[in-house]
Order: C-alpha cells, then sequence, then structure tokens
C-alpha cells in the first residue's frame, strides 16, 4: 500500500493499460503436483473448475494527478476462487455448533468472579484432552494456560465466559531459533487489542496481546453467543450464530511498540461490516470509517503525522474509505465460488517508502528461514489436528447420518 503510487510508473512491471488510465495484473492459480503454480494472464476470467483461481491487482491515478506526478491512486486488489467442499455458511454453522460444546462441568460451586482457575477450567482441558489427545498434548507443549473458562450461574441459565489467558512457553520455540528469539523480543514490547461491538457498545468478542498473554473473551449462554459489557455481565440476547440472515457490527483495534520508554502504534482502526446470508450465499461488506490515531510521545508525533498522518486520512477517506468483502456463493452445479477484493486510495509518501525498504533489507536477511521455521511450527498443530479429525471421522460421518435419517422423517 505504502508503495503503490511509485509502483504505478514502474515500467518494468508487465502492467495492462486499461482505457481509463487503470494499471492492472491478472494471474491465475492451479494445483501442479504437490505445488499451486500462480502465472500472469492477459486479462481477468472467472475460474470454472475447483481449485482453480483468478486474481487481479490495479492501480488508478486519482483525478488530480499528473503522468509526470503521481501522488495518489485508488488501489485494488481482488481475487476469486471455486472449491468443491463447502461455503463460508459451512463454516458459520460449525462455529455455531462449536459455541454449543464450549463449557466446563456446568455444575456448583460457580465463579463469583472471572479469572480464577478452578474445577470448571479442568473439566473443559480434560474434555479437549479426550476428543482432540494430538492437538492437545502440542497446546500443553506451547501454551501455558492461566484461565480457559468460568462458569457462572444466572436466572435464565449458566453462563459460560470463555476467558482465555494463555501464554507461549518460551522454551518450547527454542527448537525454532528464530522464532524463538523474535517472540522473546515481542514478549516486553508490544501489546495489542481488537473487539467486535454491536450497535450499543456491548462486545461480542474481545481479543488482546499483553506483553505475553494471550486473551480471548467470548460470553455463551445456552450454547448461543452472548453480548456483554466491560463488566463481563451478559448485555442482551442469546443469537444462533446460523439463524442470523442480516446484521451488522463494529471492529475496532489497536496496537503499540515501547521502545526506549516509548510508546509507538495505532490507534482507533475501526471498521464497519454488513453480514448478510441467504440459502446459497454469504457475504461481508468491510468499510473503515474513522481515521487511525497515531501513538508517539509529544513532539515526535508531529513528526509521524507528517510522515504517515495524509496516508492514514486518505486510506480512511478517500473515495468514501478503505472497504472489501468477502463473498461465497453455492452455483446450480454444487460448486462453491469464493470472491473477495479491497479497494482504498493510496497516497505517496517518500519517507514511508523509505521505512518500508529499510524494514525489507532487515526482513529478507533472514527470510527463507523464518518461513521455513513458520511452516515448520504450523505444520506441528496442523498434524496434530489431522490425526485427532481422521480419529473421530467415523463418528462424525455416523452422526451426520443420524441427522440426515431424522430430517427425512421431519419430512
Amino acid at each position: 500500500m505504502i508503495r503503490a503510487a511509485a509502483l504505478y510508473s514502474k515500467p518494468a512491471i508487465p502492467w495492462r493499460d486499461e482505457p481509463d488510465g487503470t494499471h492492472q495484473i491478472c494471474v491465475t492459480g492451479r494445483p501442479s503436483d504437490d505445488d499451486y503454480l500462480y502465472t500472469l494472464s492477459p486479462d481477468w476470467r472467472s475460474p470454472e473448475e475447483p481449485a482453480r483461481f483468478s486474481g487481479v491487482f490495479g492501480l488508478k491515478p486519482s483525478a488530480d494527478s499528473t503522468p509526470a506526478n503521481i501522488s495518489s491512486v485508488t488501489g485494488t486488489l481482488a481475487g476469486e476462487l471455486m472449491i468443491d467442499t463447502y461455503g463460508i455458511g459451512a463454516l458459520v454453522d460449525a462455529c455455531a455448533d462449536a459455541l454449543r460444546e464450549v463449557h466446563g462441568d456446568l455444575r456448583p460451586p460457580w465463579d463469583s468472579s472471572p479469572g480464577a482457575f478452578n474445577h470448571h477450567d479442568r473439566a473443559a482441558l480434560d474434555k479437549f484432552h479426550r476428543q482432540m489427545p494430538h492437538l492437545a498434548a502440542k497446546f500443553d507443549h506451547y501454551f501455558k494456560f492461566n484461565n480457559l473458562l468460568d462458569e457462572f450461574n444466572s436466572p435464565a441459565g449458566p453462563i459460560v465466559l470463555l476467558n482465555v489467558d494463555a501464554e507461549v512457553r518460551q522454551d518450547a520455540l527454542r527448537k525454532y531459533p528464530l522464532l524463538y528469539d523474535f517472540y522473546r523480543k515481542v514478549v516486553p514490547a508490544v501489546t495489542a487489542t481488537s473487539v467486535i461491538l454491536d450497535s450499543h457498545g456491548n462486545f461480542w468478542m474481545r481479543e488482546a496481546f499483553d506483553h505475553g498473554h494471550i486473551r480471548v473473551t467470548v460470553m455463551i449462554r445456552g450454547g448461543l453467543l452472548t453480548p456483554f459489557n466491560a463488566a463481563m455481565q451478559p448485555a442482551g440476547g442469546s443469537i444462533a450464530l446460523n439463524e442470523i440472515a442480516r446484521g451488522s457490527y463494529r471492529t475496532l483495534a489497536s496496537a503499540q511498540v515501547t521502545s526506549l520508554a516509548m510508546n509507538f502504534g495505532l490507534a482507533n482502526v475501526e471498521f464497519a461490516t454488513d453480514y448478510r446470508r441467504d440459502l446459497g450465499s454469504v457475504t461481508f461488506v468491510n468499510r473503515m470509517d474513522a481515521v487511525p490515531q497515531l501513538i508517539a510521545p509529544p513532539g515526535v508525533h508531529q513528526v509521524m503525522d507528517l510522515i504517515a498522518g495524509d496516508f492514514l486520512r486518505a486510506l480512511a477517506t478517500g473515495n468514501g474509505g478503505m472497504n472489501s468483502n468477502l463473498t461465497s456463493r453455492r452455483l446450480p452445479n454444487g460448486i462453491y465460488d469464493f470472491s473477495g477484493g479491497v479497494t482504498a486510495q493510496l497516497n505517496y509518501s517518500p519517507t514511508l517508502e523509505l521505512l518500508a525498504r529499510i524494514g525489507d533489507a532487515i526482513a529478507t536477511k533472514h527470510n527463507d528461514r523464518v518461513r521455513a521455521e513458520e511452516r515448520a511450527f504450523g505444520e506441528e498443530l496442523f498434524d496434530a489436528f489431522v490425526a485427532d479429525y481422521n480419529d473421530a471421522r467415523p463418528a462424525i460421518i455416523a452422526l451426520d447420518l443420524d441427522k440426515d435419517k431424522q430430517q427425512e422423517k421431519s419430512k
């Protein structure tokens, strides 16, 4: 995003020139043995087979730009993918089903306040170990749980507060020396928060990384997602995710790094999201509706605003603000079509580009080794999940068959 306006005029990039001045690149993707192959394409064409991908990246100069001075562009990045398995709706349904399984023993003595590790947490962890032993063993190896969930009684029935407070066991990362070194530096310096809010300002989810503590908070009542207030008390009616046809919510995020006893970062990174679902499709539409705020000490803040302020203001307000969408729809042949894209106005900042080049130079030095470690770590967790899934697959298939029989009887 930082380099977009500069990229527009680079002749080394095989741009395709559109009549409106847009410079565009199209790509296609397909499986190739054990790899996935991307190639340049002369134009955009929607994929027609499962596992095929089409993508486009375009830059259009703003109205006040001239050929000699492209200082601002509208950037668009979009893609479309065909899948023959399931759509976003199935993922939403799976999340709804998973919420019903998130609980400890649902027995007294009930919690009186959030955050105490007790028999509720132990019951939930025991269930995790029974149902997913391979993945649970990996979590035990890499994470320490200070709290997992809290269970309260209420006139409307038990309330489960999924209230995770976990820490990475740093010594367990020593087998990945670059990740270990990176994480060791992140823990004392980085804090970040993200929340999902309803129209009344109540929470649907809270997430945070606070000096090594990974926190996630969600409230569940009767197996249904429930909004909660700042005091972690129910603040509205519960909902079944799989039954929502239309809705809106906001996400609000911030992140900062402490260096030399000074804080630097971004706050008020806010998006509004509209959600829509019907029998065959699910759509998310997001838009940035506020200018992110720079975090910096007095004096330094003014300098940072000169460097990045114009870029952030254009990102949030130019052409209606940064917006994105994601849709999955079921086609008549049973294949699912996933499509999505993001559009934003991107102003050129020479200083930001210089900082990006410095960052690239630092990252490139160890890039291949870092990626190899990231893949290896991810494969550890994924392979454990697959092992548990394969063990449970016969029971899952039997459960699906029972559901099908019940549906037939109801007809």
